[in-house]
């Protein structure tokens, strides 16, 4: 223990003395510091820093009660000992009244130890008492912030229930339900109704908890955690009871919410027509919905004694292992296709994607969603093989028709050499030798179109807008919302004899591949229209075999990236695609071609780089039960001119057979294979352009932009347009400003002879001279 620090006022130095003396006596370990001075006191309370002040009441120049005022006002926890000579019964009360903590007479010194200690003891409870008093107060005022400021509601009643404190969350609460407030002093039973017998129960000794359904007078449901508990006194006596209630309703919104949305995802788990699987990582079955029990055939118990390795096909099970770990190490898997195990043995396919939740950062279920593909698995496969079939027999009816119609020349010429021989001729026999080879490879061929008749044809009478309208919705199902499907169907396109079923199969080939060569949202635009077909027309078309006559046109053209001409001479050719691998297995249109073939038509494909493709199948048209014989033609040859045409067309045999034909009419024509070719002869002048002919679309420069340019060079020039495209089409595209003359291919020389006579005489009827005004 360290000495105590006294600090001594006196100014009689032999009294101080006594007092260090009576100090050493009572064996008090201390310092003292002797001062006589208000100066010398106020120094050493600052420097000395003492535990106790002993002072002499009367100072001549310094008193006692002067250093008491002081020491009260600068250290007022220091314990102050009055020391005098004498002193009467009312000094001392002053004294001790002033603050001071003893008092002693000098006569009596030998008291100064347990006047010390006393002293030292009384402060020191002093200040104790004072802390905890600081203490109190500060417990105090942080309770009374919790009760005032808590958002739960507090209400404390007494024996008889009257309300001895609310906090403000309980006073609004009350006037929630009653519109006016409810104070201090009131019966809780003028609180809220529903709180009476808790607190009834509560009163009589019992705690409870509850959760209740309290509503506010305008009707809106709100709930409460209440809990009622009884105020007890020291001896155990119930003396009150008291009210914690919190609002809940928001918790109570979320769990209803979490509730619903559980039940919406187990209604939706459990009806869903996937297989829908939860297992844990090790593969133990969780849980499984109503489309696995009824698909796999297992039980809620059967699942208990399984694991998902035990329903799947051992041929897929290293694949599963393989995909198992991908999933628990955190990958989400789409398309796992698996061969799975039905209770009876069946072996079905599944197309799955598999997730897994984690849980501390393990994996803990793995989630799988497959979907039964085996019919449509078999449906595929089995559309493979018909499709590989059918294009097998299509190149085997090909080549046997091909053949036949070659041996068929050998034979017969054969047959007229050996009949222009005499008898006796001994070439005969080489002949001879000739037609048997022939013969022989007649039976080959013949053996291969016994190859090629897996398919029955029904032909019958069909109107072909028919069979078109009613393929309507599934064409527009096929094509998909983001691209536009547009009808053009003429009343004049009449019927035709034809497998309907095989028809409808060329309009679906067609529409798919019209919207795989539309990369971006399109348009597919379908027509019919009467075509007659002369023997010019046919001549052109050399390689295909082309009956003049009436047919049905049926022409798909969309707005897809076109076709180069090198793919355009192989979209036929069954196997041929220019799609990636797997994508396509280039069948399609080689359908379309034998289908189209079979029912005695042909199909002429028109296609440019950047502007989409049109398809063009002609059918013959449908003939009278009695055989008729067309009538010939009377009407007359459209009549002979002598303008000059210039012809613009990119396309060499299309441009030959243009200019042969207008030649063959009286007209000079001057042919170029560009517009800008064509310009430069218009700006020339030598010699006169009377009309043109331009395509649509040609490289470098289009037909709209060619005619722009002629109005400026020349404004009242004719412009005959002529495109594969339909008209409608290169109006709707941009190609062709609307009500431009427009001659659609593929013409006849006649046609296009006649349509250029008509635009002639229509503008010298109209009196316009290539002076005037623009056409059209």
């Amino acid at each position: 223990m360290d000495p105590l620090r006294i600090l001594i006022i006196e100014d009689v130095a032999m009294d101080a003395e006594l007092v260090e003396y009576e100090l050493a006596r009572a064996s008090i370990p201390c310092t003292t510091l002797l001062v006589d001075s208000r100066e010398a006191f106020l120094q050493g309370l600052e420097a000395f820093r003492p535990d106790v002040i002993l002072s002499d009441y009367s100072v001549p120049s310094f008193d006692g009660m002067a250093a008491l005022s002081l020491a009260r006002e600068r250290a007022p926890d220091i314990p102050f000992v009055i020391v005098t000579g004498s002193v009467n019964e009312e000094t001392a009360v002053g004294c001790m009244k002033a603050g001071a903590t003893d008092y002693l007479l000098k006569s009596n010194l030998a008291r100064i130890g347990p006047a010390i200690d006393g002293a030292i003891a009384r402060t020191r409870l002093r200040l104790e008492q004072s802390a905890a008093e600081a203490a109190l107060r500060r417990s105090e005022d942080n309770l009374r912030a919790i009760f005032d400021h808590s958002l739960d509601a507090f209400v404390l009643v007494n024996r008889d229930g009257a309300i001895q404190a609310m906090n403000p969350t309980a006073i609004a609460w009350g006037q929630r339900v009653f519109k006016h407030i409810v104070g201090e002093g009131q019966h809780f039973r003028d609180f809220i109704p529903a709180t009476v017998a808790g607190f009834d129960d509560a009163l009589s000794g019992n705690a409870q908890n509850q959760e209740q359904c309290i509503p506010d007078l305008d009707g809106r449901e709100r709930w409460f955690e209440l809990k009622y508990a009884p105020v007890v006194d020291s001896m155990g006596h119930v003396i009150g009871a008291c009210l914690n209630a919190r609002d809940v309703s928001e918790r109570k919104r979320s769990e209803q919410a979490l509730r619903e949305s559980e039940m919406r995802y187990r209604d939706l788990f459990d009806n869903a027509s996937d297989l829908m699987c939860l297992t844990a990582s090790d593969g133990r079955f969780l849980y499984v919905n109503e489309a696995w029990h009824a698909t796999m055939g297992y039980s809620d118990a059967d699942l208990q004694e399984l694991n998902l390795i035990d329903v799947i096909h051992p041929e897929s099970r290293t694949y599963w292992t393989q995909v198992g770990a991908r999933v628990v190490a955190g990958e989400a898997l789409n398309h796992v296709e698996l061969d799975l195990m039905t209770r009876h043995g069946l072996a079905i396919k599944v197309e799955g994607n598999l997730t897994v939740s984690r849980e501390d950062g393990r994996p803990a279920t793995i989630r799988g969603i497959y979907r039964d593909v085996t019919e449509r698995k078999r449906v595929e496969e089995h559309l493979r093989r018909a499709e590989r079939m059918q294009a097998a027999g299509r190149l085997a009816g090909g080549v046997a028709h091909e053949v036949n119609n070659m041996m068929t020349a050998v034979l017969g010429f054969a047959e007229f050499v050996r009949n222009s021989m005499a008898p006796e001729d001994p070439r005969r026999a080489d002949v001879h030798e000739i037609i048997k080879a022939g013969t022989r490879a007649a039976d080959v061929t013949r053996q291969l179109l016994a190859f090629t008749r897996q398919q029955v044809l029904r032909p019958e009478v069909l109107p072909i807008n028919a069979v078109v309208q009613r393929m309507e919705r599934m064409l527009r199902r096929t094509l998909g919302a983001e691209h536009e499907l547009r009808f053009n169907l003429s009343d004049e396109a009449g019927e035709i004899r034809a497998d309907g079923a095989q028809l409808e199969q060329v309009l679906i080939n067609l529409l798919l591949n019209a919207r795989d060569a539309m990369t971006e949202p399109g348009c597919v635009t379908i027509a019919t229209s009467l075509a007659t077909l002369d023997e010019v027309y046919a001549q052109r078309h050399d390689g295909v075999a082309i009956e003049p006559g009436q047919y049905a046109l049926l022409a798909f053209t969309d707005t897809g990236c076109g076709m180069e001409a090198a793919v355009r001479e192989r979209i036929f050719e069954p196997f041929f695609t220019t799609k990636l691998i797997g994508q396509g297995t280039g069948l399609g249109l080689s359908t379309v071609y034998g289908i189209v073939k079979q029912s005695g038509g042909f199909v002429w494909v028109y296609s440019e780089v950047g502007h989409g493709t049109t398809f063009k199948i002609y059918l013959p048209c449908a003939q009278s039960a009695e055989p008729i014989i067309p009538e010939p033609v009377t009407g007359a040859l459209p009549e002979r001119g002598s303008e000059t045409i210039l012809l613009v067309e990119d396309e060499d045999v299309v441009r030959t057979l243009a200019a042969r034909g207008l030649r063959a009419h009286g007209y000079t024509v001057i042919e170029v294979a560009s517009a800008l070719a064509g310009l430069r002869c218009v700006e020339a002048g030598i010699p006169p352009v009377d009309v043109v002919i331009s395509d649509v679309v040609m490289p470098e420069m289009g037909g709209r932009e060619f005619g722009r340019r002629l109005t400026v060079l020349r404004p009242n020039l004719p412009v005959l347009y002529t495109s594969g495209y339909a008209g409608d089409d290169v109006i709707q595209r941009g190609l062709l400003d609307p009500g431009a003359p427009f001659q659609q291919k593929p013409f006849t020389p006649d046609g296009l002879a006649r349509k250029v006579r008509e635009l002639l005489d229509q503008r010298r009827h109209l009196g316009v001279t290539n002076g005037a005004g623009p056409l059209g």
